[in-house]
């Protein structure tokens, strides 16, 4: 029997129902990317154009095509299938049993907010479950360095900010005080998480880890790590629950 399965483009985001043994027609893998028949036309005719000879030297470019300058960010280029391809990396310096993303633990802490956002309801609860899924979204532009190296880069943390400020604007969520404390409660629930079931070491005393009440997780957990063009598909899927084709066009 043939199963339907939901294709999503990696470059802009678009659906199409089709049977599992074949590609949608038009639908093609190109350098391990799924894109749909426009975005392989457009690929092709970026291919064939003239080069910009006006790049930065500090800018790089994004899945869709577009060129980001990292010292002065313009994130109304970037595209939220932009966002859900940086963050295929992997989290740790990849210092894990499973190779284990930034979207896959983007998506485990929006599960642990989601509770809280059902009861705000309405706006508030929609805005904190966008922040929670986008809260480590610079990452996917400026990668995931770990927190004690982090630490001995203030230079690093600066842009981050100004990454993280811009994103928001870009994609029409807002953060707060409030939920910026929630997500970061939520951001250390899932990092002893992972530390229970991808390090194996649930016994290491974390200092960071001191105020989480483990006792409260254990009905949470990550049963496999997802490969990362799964955990690419399923945040692009979280996204557009998230964020509707109109908000992202007028972000």
């Amino acid at each position: 029997m043939t199963n339907i399965k939901t294709y999503h483009c990696s470059q802009c985001g678009a659906q199409h129902n089709w049977h599992d043994k074949t590609l949608p027609p038009d639908w093609e893998h190109i350098g391990g990317v799924l894109r749909c028949g426009d975005c392989r036309a457009s690929a092709q005719d970026n291919d064939t154009a003239a080069p910009d000879l006006a790049i930065s030297e500090t800018a790089i470019r994004l899945l869709s095509g577009a060129y980001l300058d990292l010292a002065e960010p313009d994130c109304s280029v970037i595209t939220g299938a932009d966002v859900a391809a940086g963050l295929r990396q992997p989290r740790f310096c990849g210092q894990t049993r499973k190779f284990y993303t930034i979207a896959q633990h983007s998506l485990l802490v929006l599960q642990l907010v989601r509770p809280i956002a059902r009861k705000l309801g309405g706006d508030k609860g929609l805005q904190l479950m966008r922040c929670a899924l986008m809260h480590d979204a610079a990452e996917a532009f400026l990668h995931d360095i770990t927190r004690p190296l982090k630490m001995q880069l203030p230079d690093y943390r600066r842009i981050e900010a100004r990454f993280e400020l811009r994103m928001a604007d870009r994609f029409g969520f807002k953060w707060t005080d409030y939920r910026r404390d929630t997500v970061k409660h939520a951001d250390l629930q899932a990092l002893a998480i992972e530390q229970r079931d991808l390090h194996g070491g649930a016994g290491d005393n974390w200092p960071i880890l001191a105020s989480i009440d483990r006792g409260q997780l254990t009905s949470i957990g990550i049963r496999r790590a997802w490969h990362p063009d799964e955990a690419q598909d399923r945040f692009l899927i979280a996204f557009d629950d998230l964020f509707s084709k109109e908000e992202r066009i007028a972000a």
